[in-house]
């Protein structure tokens, strides 16, 4: 009985230490993608804030790569795979404070932020351990911390470097988080992106702690939101795939517009923030992805080296570094 006290009040001593960021958890990841400079700077150009798709390794992303084209400006990149805006609320307020932004850069990917605030689950779709996680997850932040540190150590990150370095599409292949969102739902891409039910209410949840992540910006610092899109929206090829895989869609046309639903609603409900800019590169990705040279891996919803080049370059100009 003492032990099973003595366990329970140190998980929540440790989730009172998440929520409130009291230690840098996630100092190894921003290491990993800043010199010792960039992490001391007092006083940093942009900040950003992001997942994998912000990431990905040095030299790749298209962080670096703005680095690259811009040696007078100053990018600190705090952004950690497998997290989303719930996550990132445990310590903006902290590294805006310690940093002191001139600009603020924050990716949304609307592959899975919604499921990031509202996790899936279904017992006649995925395991009772995965269930339970998923379920307790989205009441104690830090486990969703706990999972990312032990994925370090999963089959799965093997895996995954196989798939990424293959250019053919093959259903074996393929990213299991995608398989898995399929399995619960043939139609969830289209449901996500389209806000259907039962996407409305994840929705909800996600623009509240936007609203948290917002309000903790002072009104004179400007926030770019860059919207990463899912492959589907691109072209025909990587919907076919996905199609390939089981996936369903209601409405292609409206879900490849700019204007599509998730964005269209979140774009006019953080509307009343004045220094808040809305980048959306979905039309760039649709004109430069072709048969030569793809965007997205063949058989993961990351981008690759041309997706970040690409995202890179429009940022140049979106972010007036020209």
């Amino acid at each position: 009985m003492n032990t099973i006290i003595i366990t329970v009040l140190s998980f929540f001593l440790f989730e009172v230490l998440y929520r409130n960021s009291f230690i840098d958890f996630y100092k190894a990841e921003t290491s990993h993608l800043n010199s010792e400079a960039d992490m001391a700077n007092t006083s940093v150009d942009f900040l950003v804030f992001g997942d994998s798709f912000s990431a990905t390794a040095k030299e790749i992303n298209y962080i670096d790569k703005l680095r690259e084209n811009n040696p007078t400006k100053s990018f600190l990149n705090v952004s950690v795979p497998g997290i989303g805006i719930r996550q990132v609320n445990t310590f903006a307020s902290k590294k805006i404070e310690k940093h002191n932004p001139k600009a603020i850069i924050y990716q949304v990917y609307v592959g899975n932020d919604l499921t990031d605030v509202d996790h899936l689950w279904s017992w006649e779709k995925f395991s009772i351990t995965r269930n339970l996680y998923w379920a307790a997850s989205d009441y104690f932040l830090s486990l969703s911390y706990l999972n990312h540190k032990a994925s370090a150590f999963s089959p799965r990150v093997t895996s995954r470097t196989t798939t990424m370095a293959t250019d053919i599409f093959r259903p074996d292949y393929y990213d299991q988080r995608t398989i898995r969102f399929l399995n619960y739902d043939t139609s969830y891409f289209n449901n996500t992106l389209m806000l259907k039910t039962p996407f409305v209410s994840r929705y909800d949840a996600w623009l509240e702690e936007m609203n948290v992540f917002l309000e903790t910006i002072p009104k004179d610092i400007p926030v770019y939101v860059v919207w990463i899109p899912h492959c589907s929206q691109v072209d025909s090829y990587y919907m076919n795939n996905l199609k390939s895989l089981g996936a369903t869609f209601e409405d292609e046309i409206v879900i490849q517009q700019s204007d599509y639903p998730f964005f269209a609603k979140a774009t006019k409900d953080l509307n009343a923030y004045t220094n808040v800019i809305q980048i959306n590169p979905l039309s760039v990705f649709q004109v430069n992805d072709t048969n030569d040279h793809r965007l997205y891996f063949a058989n993961d919803p990351h981008i690759n080296d041309n997706g970040n080049v690409v995202l890179s370059d429009f940022l140049q100009s979106e972010l007036s570094l020209e």
